[in-house]
């Protein structure tokens, strides 16, 4: 655990306080030591209180074309409020260790912004210093959006990977530069030299973009020969038996459809079914037959014996087995398994 707190010196008693905060103060009551360290640059700004490590991708250069391309910006920014997380974050980032006036502004510099006191406001020059902590701030602010975007806790470290993860469910893989590309694929990075020798071109096209274009390309018609809907249901609405007094029932059977449905969370825990479960009662499960498969839950081996066990019992607890199918229905027709 890293801590910021700012130090109160009283000379007269020799004495300095720190004022930790209720969340950090329990963290401190352990009657561990600590250890006590400047803060650096990287830190200017901070809140006191606990702070999170360092994301190791902050300082990866070679993403930097894509985290922060326009089309990732403006996907983050209309989904999560920058304004609101620099105020959250930073007091001045400016703070000299002089004077900082108590009123604070966010002070936009291109796409992003720097958190600032009035007094270091009034002169402020935009050099290459607030440049570059405007584009950390942006930086930082994105990260941390995908990783609340990917469902981590805040204090995940994103990878590289996690990120490419990311750009492809969000359709932004395309703006995936070549040296991030060779990351992916654990090759070195591609040097651009100001002046080639002739024995050092070579005819060949070994670039990691395309490569990686081609491999999550071929994944996603992988993936979409894969979904195909499990059970095509054809509507006759002049069957020869919806013409008789009496018909004959017929039970309906997918063999593929209920083999499918094993492969589903269980309706009660969520762990893996075993069983596709054929509801009782409410007129179906006649005696010597089944209902049709279409009727079915997906239950594992433990929920599925105490309903057979004991129907009425199982309902208090799990609720009514026709509840549960419309619910699960209404998913399975949702996913287009069934068309």
């Amino acid at each position: 655990m890293k801590a910021i707190l700012t130090p109160y010196y009283q000379p007269e008693l020799g004495l300095v306080i720190l004022k930790p905060g209720a969340e950090l103060l329990k963290k401190l009551c352990t009657g561990n030591r600590i250890i006590i360290s400047q803060s650096g640059e990287e830190h200017a700004g901070i809140k006191s209180g606990i702070i999170q490590d360092e994301q190791p991708l902050l300082n990866n250069k070679y993403i930097d074309s894509f985290i922060l391309h326009d089309k990732v910006i403006d996907k983050l920014k209309n989904l999560y409020d920058f304004d609101y997380w620099l105020n959250q974050r930073y007091k001045c980032q400016l703070e000299d260790g002089e004077y900082c006036h108590h009123e604070l502004v966010n002070e936009k510099v291109g796409h992003s912004a720097i958190r600032v006191c009035w007094h270091h406001n009034k002169d402020l020059v935009i050099d290459d210093k607030v440049k570059t902590l405007a584009q950390r701030n942006l930086k930082q602010f994105l990260i941390e959006c995908v990783i609340n975007q990917l469902k981590h806790d805040s204090n995940h470290q994103l990878s590289i990977q996690e990120l490419a993860w990311w750009a492809v469910i969000n359709q932004l893989h395309e703006l995936i530069p070549e040296n991030m590309a060779r990351l992916l694929h654990n090759r070195p990075i591609e040097e651009i030299k100001s002046v080639y020798k002739e024995s050092e071109l070579v005819a060949s096209d070994d670039r990691s973009k395309p490569r990686l274009q081609n491999e999550i390309n071929n994944t996603h018609q992988q993936l979409q020969a894969l979904f195909k809907p499990v059970k095509k249901i054809a509507v006759d609405p002049e069957s020869p038996e919806s013409f008789m007094l009496r018909p004959k029932l017929k039970r309906w059977e997918c063999e593929k459809y209920t083999k499918w449905v094993k492969t589903q969370p269980c309706v009660c825990c969520g762990k893996q079914a075993d069983d596709p479960h054929h509801i009782i009662g409410y007129g179906q499960g006649k005696m010597g037959g089944k209902a049709h498969d279409i009727f079915t839950l997906p239950l594992c081996r433990i929920h599925h014996n105490e309903l057979h066990k004991n129907a009425e019992e199982w309902e208090q607890k799990h609720g009514s087995q026709i509840l549960l199918l419309i619910q699960f229905l209404d998913r399975v027709f949702g996913m287009k398994v069934i068309t």
